[in-house]
């Protein structure tokens, strides 16, 4: 793993431990000179056409007219090198299936087709934690992480044959509020009124917490029934309501239910997302698309 990979996982505020069976590519086809048609499929499930365009991938885009182009394919993998006049090689962009997933559900331009991304996005919610002492990083891949060492050896295989070990995913968020205040017509708004600020420690605490109360992932020990009450969180905090999303096109599934994540091209948020909403003492899970509000305390069947 490479330096700056590192760094970027080290500033992610909290983690999720996932479960689904291997993604694989197959049936490529350059369908134009440089569109790469190809399928993804979940083992032992569903599969989905999709395919990239070379004149949108940003590695490629800026590369000058007339460069040599090869493109590099197997079940895992699509690969993008260029040749310099000495034929000298030089790997330009690189995707597995997960990075195309991910890509599609964040809407980016050059991956096209996947029209039904969100079924293969599809994870088993295991586990949600964060690093309070050190980061996402050092707690659970860098050192021996409890939870992650008791999937590892308790979950069954998702497809046979296949090994845990790549059937487990682990998924690093960094939180990004946005915070809105508002007046009425009689209101006194002085400047202090408009500045805004928050405790970053105390949000992620509070939507580790909110996950886990409304999700009860499995290898959580500890449930929140008390939630959104507690001490180190947002209760009390003065705010008339808050929620959390998943800016990700991504789908968490537990047995108690489903929750899906969205984002627009341009933003990090949609009207496509589920959200957990916070008011006063009440927890409840929206389902987008539906007036449909489900209430942390029971189960519930999500989309």
């Amino acid at each position: 793993m490479s330096d700056e990979a590192i760094r970027l996982l080290r500033t992610s505020d909290f983690y999720m431990i996932c479960g689904r069976a291997e993604a694989k590519f197959s049936e490529f086809k350059h369908v134009e000179p440089e569109l790469l048609e190809f399928k993804i499929s979940v083992l032992g499930g569903t599969s989905s056409i999709g395919a990239l365009r070379m004149s949108k991938i940003p590695a490629l885009r800026e590369l000058d007219d007339g460069t040599r182009i090869g493109v590099r394919y197997s079940e895992g993998y699509i690969s993008f090198v260029t040749w310099d006049d000495e034929s000298k090689e030089t790997l330009r962009a690189a995707f597995d299936t997960e990075d195309i997933l991910w890509r599609r559900g964040r809407k980016e331009s050059f991956v096209e087709g996947l029209d039904n991304h969100l079924e293969l996005a599809c994870y088993d919610l295991l586990y949600v934690g964060i690093a309070t002492e050190t980061d996402s990083y050092s707690r659970l891949i860098q050192k021996g992480h409890t939870a992650r060492q008791q999937i590892l050896s308790d979950e069954p295989q998702r497809y046979p044959g296949a090994r845990v070990s790549d059937e487990i995913f682990l998924m690093l968020f960094n939180a990004d509020p946005l915070l809105i205040k508002s007046w009425g017509a009689e209101d006194d708004i002085e400047g202090e009124d408009v500045l805004m600020s928050y405790s970053n420690e105390r949000l992620v605490k509070d939507a580790e917490k909110a996950f886990i109360a409304i999700l009860k992932p499995p290898y959580n020990k500890q449930l929140y029934s008390n939630y959104p009450k507690g001490k180190d969180g947002n209760y009390g905090q003065g705010y008339t309501g808050y929620s959390y999303s998943l800016s990700d096109g991504i789908v968490l599934r537990t047995p108690f239910g489903s929750m899906k994540g969205a984002r627009e091209s341009y933003m990090t948020m949609s009207n496509d997302a589920d959200f957990i909403s916070i008011k006063g003492d009440s927890v409840t899970l929206h389902i987008a698309g539906s007036d449909r509000e489900l209430d942390a305390s029971t189960p519930f069947s999500g989309s």
